[in-house]
């Protein structure tokens, strides 16, 4: 029996599904590659799920525009989702609608968990003049929206979408004053680290420098430890030394730490002589105490799978003296710089160690760790 006489109802057609950046309904929202073929190509032009809105069918922007109903439609899911598709068909005339009829709510479109996305897009899509403005509607909140779970997406956009030296100085003006609280925060972290990334260095320069003053609170912080790597990766050269120095100076405080042990681990992963050798020096006369913790042992773990012979000999001279030996070999830690030290160390390194180790034989192979 057909579903016109009452039998197995008809499929209903498919929701709205996310599509990368926007969204799509089950028509799909955005071109192709081959949608573009049209009737030449033996296929049906692809066309953006139409909307129903004031009881009627909206199909284009500008049937929308001529009901006076973008600025609404940007506020609700649906229509902002129909006009995500629309703007990412590219046609200038309907993006300079959306944009006029939108500019006056980038800050609450931008927390919006839907409306974001159309902000991102306007600041893709829009002509400089346009991302200009889009930017400085924000800038009286632009940490407020960097905080939020939503917005922090539209002002990452917004620094990588920046143009011209007026709008990159508009987003540090900004941003800078309240730096510390951005780079703790779950979500203006990534904020930071876009600019770090995508602004000229000079202007990048703040960031940098409280990297320095505040390199401690930074380096232990669960977020912060990102935001200072990625200083490490895109800072000058003066700004990299001044940063690296003062990790090295904190590195007895930074190695123990939950987050801090990692930027000490990242400057150990560059492979450079120098930096290692410093890192040492400033561990020097700890390593057994070291080894005994968790988050310090992989650090001197890494010092010594660096390869560089004189962290080596350093750390095994220090273990092997230690009145604390036979602790380090049972111990769910340090046994693994034990073992690290075997595996890289240098023949006279092993036979030292292989000594020290031969009277605790018999009781290393009745403990867990000792194995």
């Amino acid at each position: 029996m057909s579903a016109a006489m009452g039998g197995a109802p008809q499929k209903p057609p498919p929701p709205l599904q996310p599509h990368g950046g926007g969204w799509m309904g089950g028509g799909g929202g955005k071109l192709g590659k081959h949608d573009a073929a049209g009737a030449g190509g033996g296929e049906a032009r692809h066309h953006p799920k139409r909307l129903m809105f004031r009881g009627r069918e909206i199909r284009t922007v500008d049937e929308a525009h001529e009901m006076g109903g973008l600025r609404e439609l940007a506020h609700e899911q649906n229509g902002c989702r129909f006009l995500q598709d629309q703007l990412d068909l590219r046609h200038k005339p309907h993006v300079d609608l959306i944009f006029e009829a939108t500019k006056e709510d980038v800050v609450s479109l931008g927390m919006d968990p839907f409306g974001n996305y159309l902000v991102q897009k306007l600041v893709q899509y829009g002509t400089g003049e346009q991302r200009a403005a889009l930017i400085d509607g924000t800038v009286d909140r632009m940490v407020e929206v960097a905080l939020n779970v939503h917005g922090t997406r539209v002002v990452q956009k917004m620094v990588e979408c920046a143009d011209s030296a007026a709008q990159q100085s508009a987003l540090c003006a900004a941003l800078l004053p309240s730096i510390m609280q951005l780079i703790r925060d779950m979500n203006a972290n990534h904020v930071v680290q876009r600019c770090l990334a995508a602004l000229p260095a000079e202007l990048a320069a703040g960031i940098y420098d409280r990297a320095v003053s505040d390199c401690l609170a930074i380096a232990t912080h669960r977020h912060g430890c990102c935001v200072l790597q990625r200083c490490l990766d895109h800072a000058p050269a003066p700004h990299r030394e001044e940063i690296i120095g003062e990790v090295v100076r904190l590195a007895p405080k930074l190695v123990v730490d939950p987050f801090g042990n990692y930027v000490v681990q990242y400057i150990l992963d560059l492979r450079q002589p120098p930096l290692t050798h410093a890192i040492v020096q400033a561990l020097r006369g700890g390593f057994a105490e070291l080894s005994l913790q968790k988050f310090s042992s992989n650090v001197i773990e890494k010092c010594l799978k660096s390869g560089d012979p004189t962290a080596v000999a350093v750390v095994a001279n220090e273990l092997t003296a230690s009145e604390a030996f036979a602790t380090l070999l049972h111990d769910p830690f340090a046994n693994y710089v034990i073992q690290t030290l075997l595996t890289v160390g240098k023949d006279d390194v092993v036979a030292l160690l292989v000594a020290q180790i031969t009277p605790h034989l018999p009781t290393l192979r009745s403990t867990l760790y000792g194995k």
